[in-house]
């Protein structure tokens, strides 16, 4: 019977994943066929309060209106991005972008992808989270001119790691919060443990890239690069979570790690073969200038960590009033005006740029009916009306035992690939982990940390981000080419996580923090 409970609770999940990769059908179709089978389920067989069927309404309904209002703020911020790519298109602004990007990095398209693809995303996360990184970096890529496929699985592979902290710390300040109420941990401990987990991913993330873009092949001439790249963002991100803090771990370890590769291909030569150089077409007539021409990706660099940290700094209760409609709003408008910044800083005109408009807004309109679908799936899941994640993560717990550690970093990821955040993920299962910790004798810190990777990594899989991606690059319905991607890349990651923290927790720092 515990078993039948597990299937049944987990196969929303599965049926998600089945339709889209083994099937190939596109998300949008599957999306609703989970939504009903979720509520199904929940009215059904994990109806646990034993609720009446109009109690079940009134409980679902509620959730189905969030779910719907959730989708529209997810599907502004893919709007305000998909804005400014098809800008750029449409203005000749493209081919003025890649030729900077080029000047900076040297020509070596590989080069291209790490920096923009992982080390970007990384200070995005930072700067604002909610998703963003992947939303604003596969455009920029695609506008680069890499394959838009390759583009959104780089994307999210960049922010696999720096969700741990998010925007300013939150995801280990506010997911880590039950461990610093209990006084088993403190924030700076939860920072410090999950930094030297991601240490070690971001060392391989690059590598991971390569391969997913070019295969075997792109590693040729490019390995001292590549090692440089990961042990310096590795290196630069334990420093910062262990010694500075939360707060400006990721923005800080994305925009010093740029620094530096800038800093290594100007004095380090790369013998780039012909297939992965970029050259710049001959007599070339520079339509615009690189600053116009990067603009809106400029505005976005200064405005979003700007508004982060500036309206809490300087107003009263400025934080709570930029979350007064939810967090992503904030984050939506600032995409949006820096998306009307470039367009005037490019010359265009008002009538062109309502036309540039209304056109995304009527290709990325069916995301709006898969991503309210997945985000109710999750909520009916995380209800304690059907207790359905509980059951989950508890069941994994139990047959776990001794590696209870390495279940927590899969429990991690399994939460955020159904919350489609990492905080989310954290303070579902927060308690969990540091009661089973306590039975176990274990470090509830290195234990957490676990579960603070899984869900970073869970956002690379997380069906809504991977949607989200997709609509920012005119790929609605192609998100299983994406996914057969990210899960080869997540499944390295995840084994390694797995490891570690097994490691850390029996072996290495069993009294860490303690």
């Amino acid at each position: 019977m515990e078993f039948i409970n597990f299937l049944l609770a987990v196969s929303p999940i599965v049926l998600v994943l089945v339709g889209i990769l083994a099937f190939r059908k596109p998300a949008m179709k599957v999306a609703p066929v989970a939504l009903v089978w979720t509520l199904l389920l929940a009215f059904t067989y994990f109806n646990v309060g034993g609720l009446t069927f109009k109690d079940n309404i009134a409980a679902y309904d509620v959730l189905l209106w969030k779910g719907i209002k959730e989708g529209l703020k997810i599907v502004a911020m893919v709007t305000g991005a998909f804005v400014i790519l098809n800008t750029l298109k449409k203005t000749g602004a493209i081919d003025d972008v890649k030729n900077t990007v080029a000047a900076i990095s040297g020509s070596d398209r590989r080069v291209q992808l790490i920096i923009v693809g992982i080390m970007v995303p990384i200070f995005l996360e930072g700067a604002a989270g909610a998703g963003a990184p992947a939303a604003i970096v596969a455009p920029f890529l695609v506008a680069l001119g890499f394959d838009p496929i390759t583009a959104i699985a780089v994307g999210l592979l960049g922010d696999a790691t720096p969700c741990s902290w998010g925007g300013a710390g939150l995801t280990t300040i506010t997911g880590g919060g039950a461990l610093v109420e209990a006084g088993v941990s403190t924030v700076a401990l939860n920072s410090a443990m999950v930094g030297r987990l991601h240490m070690f991913g971001v060392m391989v993330i690059p590598f991971l890239a390569v391969a997913l873009a070019f295969g075997k092949k792109g590693f040729k001439g490019i390995v001292p690069y590549l090692c440089y790249a990961g042990v310096t963002t590795g290196a630069v991100m334990f420093a910062l979570s262990n010694f500075v803090g939360a707060e400006v771990t990721s923005m800080g370890t994305g925009l010093i790690a740029i620094l530096l590769s800038v800093l290594f291909v100007k004095f380090v030569p790369i013998k780039t073969p012909d297939e992965f150089r970029y050259t710049p077409p001959k007599d070339v007539q520079h339509k615009y200038s690189a600053f116009r021409a990067l603009s809106p990706y400029i505005f976005m660099l200064v405005l979003l960590p700007a508004v982060r940290y500036g309206v809490p700094a300087f107003v009263e209760n400025g934080f709570a009033l930029m979350c007064t409609f939810g967090y992503i709003v904030w984050v939506d408008v600032v995409i949006f005006v820096c998306g009307i910044l470039g367009a005037v800083m490019l010359g265009v005109r008002y009538r062109q740029y309502m036309e540039i408009l209304a056109s995304t807004l009527k290709s990325i309109l069916p995301v709006l009916v898969t991503m309210g679908s997945l985000l109710v799936v999750s909520y009916v899941m995380q209800s304690a009306n059907t207790g359905m994640m509980s059951l989950i993560a508890g069941d994994i717990a139990a047959l776990a035992g001794m590696a209870y550690p390495a279940a927590a970093v899969l429990i991690g990821s399994m939460g955020s690939f159904i919350t489609g955040t990492g905080l989310g993920s954290n303070i579902m299962f927060a308690n969990m982990h540091m009661e089973a910790a306590a039975t176990l004798g274990m470090n509830p810190i290195t234990v957490f940390a676990g579960q603070n990777a899984g869900a970073s990594l869970g956002n690379l899989i997380c069906p809504n981000n991977t949607v989200a991606a997709c609509a920012t690059v005119g790929e609605v319905g192609n998100e299983a080419a994406v996914m057969r991607k990210t899960l080869k890349a997540f499944a390295v990651i995840l084994v390694l996580y797995m490891a570690l923290t097994m490691l850390y927790t029996l072996v290495i720092f069993p009294s860490f923090g303690m």
